[in-house]
């Protein structure tokens, strides 16, 4: 079973950078938990948006 963090955790994380975390504030919902595989999806998926 993975870990779960809330947003806050993800946000306070080194792990990401700034640009990442900047994202993270958008995408993730207050008060639900994510796995770090969920978010990394998230992430790799926004960073692939074509914008229009």
């Amino acid at each position: 079973m993975a870990n779960k963090f809330t947003k806050e955790q993800f946000l306070d994380s080194k792990q990401f950078k700034q640009e990442e975390r900047y994202l993270l504030t958008a995408l993730l919902e207050d008060g639900k938990i994510y796995s770090m595989k969920e978010v990394k999806e998230l992430l790799k998926k926004e960073k692939q948006r074509k914008v229009k």
